[in-house]
């Protein structure tokens, strides 16, 4: 009898263990046509608006368009043809919180960027936005918007752009600048390249591929499949292998791009875990051709140490995922165990001095 009740006791903890909810969280995927896209502009706003508007809604996108302006007929960049727009909603009409209903925030370039800096509460209006976890993607001109917005680019990497000062700004906000790129996705902030000047930028924008990285980074879709680091401990010395396993995403999201998107580069960035000062980039190779990318790092400083995973493909895009993998040099660390599978092992603990109780009453 208690052979039974041993055996029943270890059958219900591993099922506690295994199959608890707590365990396996589901995640829904969503589909392209779930996807929402607040953009947000105001009078002078610039033609890149009508093309990521087309480009978005082409994909079967939900966009909504917000304006800081009297009223919804706003009209667009002084330096051309008239081409207004009827926004759907108005800043001053509504609270803040309308942001949770969508995905990402978009400002796009032109000249309504000296009205959107001059406002705070278009500013405050992004900070809050991205606050609540929206994306937030940008173009030309449009990036010295969420340079001025209260520090949101803090710790981010984005895109090289001047005009404006913007690049002068980025920095001061605290964030890193990227050269020779079009577009930078970092920490859901997207910003673009500039488009080509005065007066017909928009048309050589990288409209396409700010659209392409806010719907990717909304689905949940990376360049980055996994990736891992070993040993996970060592002593001054050690040296490190880093692997990412990388997928071109052809198969999730071809039918969003008009060409064939193909990895350039893979890097591994190195940051101390405790304020994330960067030590050091190695690049990663794919000798195999297997899209399996390695490379390995020397520790030299004891520490706690994060990687990012850095993806550029053939649109010069880059793609940061931050703290893919995480090590330590020289300090002997406790072994933690995840929060939940803690609480499934004690939901599960629970359960089977319950059982067990009752299975021993029986007897």
């Amino acid at each position: 009898m208690k052979a039974k009740a041993l055996a029943l006791v270890s059958l219900l903890l591993v099922v506690a263990v295994f199959s608890s909810p707590l365990l396996i969280p589901i995640v829904e995927g969503q589909e392209v046509s779930d996807v929402k896209v607040l953009i947000l502009i105001t009078d002078g706003f610039g033609w890149n608006y009508f093309d990521a508007r087309e480009i978005l809604e082409s994909w079967g996108v939900n966009v909504t368009t917000i304006s800081h302006s009297v009223d919804t007929d706003v009209p667009s960049c002084y330096n051309k043809d008239p081409r207004g727009s009827i926004a759907d909603l108005l800043l001053n009409s509504v609270e803040f919180d309308i942001v949770t209903q969508f995905d990402a925030l978009y400002v796009p370039s032109g000249g309504q960027w000296t009205s959107l800096i001059a406002s705070s509460t278009v500013l405050n209006f992004i900070e809050y936005a991205h606050e609540q976890g929206l994306i937030i993607g940008t173009t030309c001109i449009g990036n010295r918007v969420i340079a001025d917005s209260n520090e949101i680019v803090n710790g981010s990497s984005v895109v090289y752009y001047s005009f404006g000062f913007t690049s002068d700004h980025m920095t001061d906000a605290g964030a890193t600048l990227r050269y020779g790129l079009e577009a930078v996705t970092d920490n859901r902030i997207i910003t673009g390249a500039a488009g080509g000047g005065f007066p017909s930028g928009f048309i050589y924008a990288p409209t396409s591929e700010i659209c392409a990285a806010m719907v990717r980074e909304a689905l949940g879709y990376s360049y980055v499949e996994q990736a891992g680091v070993l040993p996970l401990i060592g002593e001054s010395g050690t040296s490190f292998n880093i692997s990412a396993d990388i997928t071109e995403l052809d198969s999730e999201l071809g039918d969003l791009f008009s060409v064939n998107i193909n990895i350039t580069e893979v890097h591994a960035r190195i940051y101390t875990k405790d304020n994330r000062t960067l030590v050091e980039t190695v690049e990663l190779t794919d000798a195999d051709e297997d899209m399996v990318y390695t490379g390995s790092f020397t520790g030299t400083i004891d520490g706690e140490y994060v990687i990012d995973i850095e993806v550029e493909d053939t649109n010069s895009t880059l793609e940061i995922e931050r703290e893919s993998a995480s090590f330590t040099v020289g300090i002997e660390t406790e072994v933690g165990m995840d929060p939940l599978m803690l609480g499934g092992i004690e939901m599960g603990g629970l359960l089977i001095v319950i059982v067990a109780v009752f299975v021993l009453k029986k007897r």
